[in-house]
């Protein structure tokens, strides 16, 4: 047995979990930057990727970057001296870093973002939210998901065992919270396209990220739906991440990323 971890093991221990065709048509998922055969040095763990991450991992002596989001997402047509996405190219090549990201694949996963979301939402017998093209694979789960509660109970206090969960700042809502309900449907990130999947599946309420004005009303009548953030509902996946490698490459120790916070403040 070998004693040396490469990047390309790394990535294989995710990719068995989340594998890269499970991504939507419109992600970027996968390796940004890097080469897969270097041998790996450390590993840093982030939900996004700014300089100040490249920063750290130079510092912690990591030359791969596990990521939730893909820092570079649309095609790139200049790179402008000072902008974002140069700035952590530059630093990145110079210091022969690896960034890897695992996005919406990720999500799909049955042991990703929607299933560590779950917990935090204290539901049970999770199961798919849609009929995604992908449902009879292994592992797979889908982009949003369906809980049941242990008991049933009263929608505002709900929200606010959810707040207290999530550590949310607050907590944007449509509905009558007075309801008593028992069967959420929910999604980590920006999940608005399942609020008629939720509705179709008979959910009493809906979770997500990034709803718009008119998200909450077009079904304030049909069923109770909230705001729960972006940032706020995906920023559990990375001790997920820690799990997968940890688990099938048992002589390596990943890294958190320190600080990291939302970048959405609230006055």
């Amino acid at each position: 047995m070998r004693n040396r971890t490469y990047i390309q093991d790394i990535i294989f221990a995710i990719e068995e979990v989340a594998p890269l065709h499970w991504q939507e048509s419109y992600d970027n998922a996968g390796l940004i930057i890097g080469d897969v055969n270097k041998e790996c040095s450390g590993v840093l763990i982030c939900l996004d990727v700014f300089a100040s991450t490249v920063r750290q991992a130079v510092e912690k002596k990591c030359n791969l970057i596990i990521s939730h989001h893909p820092f570079i997402f649309h095609g790139i047509k200049k790179l402008e001296h000072g902008s974002q996405i140069t700035n952590i190219l530059t630093l990145a090549i110079k210091n022969d870093i690896a960034v890897y990201s695992a996005h919406t694949n990720m999500d799909s996963s049955l042991i990703g973002v929607n299933a560590v979301l779950g917990e935090k939402l204290f539901l049970g017998n999770i199961s798919p939210l849609d009929n995604e093209r992908y449902s009879s694979e292994t592992n797979f789960l889908g982009s949003g998901a369906v809980g049941v509660l242990e008991q049933e109970c009263r929608a505002e206090d709900y929200l606010q065992k959810v707040k207290k969960s999530l550590n949310l700042y607050s907590i944007r809502y449509a509905g009558n919270t007075e309801k008593k309900i028992k069967k959420v449907g929910y999604c980590g990130g920006s999940g608005s396209f399942l609020i008629d999947a939720a509705i179709q599946k008979g959910c009493d309420m809906f979770l997500t990220g990034d709803l718009k004005y008119h998200d909450f009303l077009s079904c304030e009548d049909k069923i109770i739906i909230a705001d729960i953030g972006h940032f706020e509902s995906e920023q559990f996946i990375k001790q997920r991440f820690f799990d997968i490698i940890s688990k099938k490459i048992c002589n390596f120790a990943p890294l958190y990323i320190t600080k990291e916070e939302n970048r959405v403040k609230f006055l």
